[in-house]
């Protein structure tokens, strides 16, 4: 059909994730080897317009952390429409290895305190 499944928007949004983990020194934490990991407990999308096949895609991403769940906002950016094509948030909850909730370690929790949210989502294009 030469546009983007509506599937693969999800698989953008969680490689955004790891990559925004690891670009804030956050993603020690998010490994399988690791005694904790997190799991999405929610995920929502919105579908904006549809990417062509071949497009160049950005994705903005912030994070935050409300008691125990961690909050990502994902904003799809097409370079060639020059607009955002979609929306979406995961939530996750640490669990240990017998996969029962965990309290989110306090270092990950004060790393997470000091990034930015933003209130206006998406971002606004200049």
């Amino acid at each position: 059909m030469g546009v983007v499944h509506h599937s693969n928007h999800v698989i953008y949004f969680e490689r955004a994730r790891i990559e925004y983990m690891r670009e804030k020194n956050m993603h020690w934490h998010d490994r399988p080897i690791d005694p904790m990991s997190f799991a999405v407990s929610a995920i929502a999308v919105k579908y904006l317009k549809t990417a062509s096949f071949d497009d160049e895609l950005q994705v903005w991403t912030q994070a935050c952390i409300v008691r125990a769940r961690i909050h990502f906002q994902y904003a799809l950016f097409s370079k060639s429409l020059k607009s955002f094509i979609a929306l979406g948030t995961t939530e996750l909850i640490a669990l240990g290895k017998d996969f029962k909730p965990k309290r989110v370690p306090n270092d990950l929790v004060d790393a997470l305190h000091a990034q930015v949210w933003d209130e206006v989502w998406p971002p606004q294009l200049e």
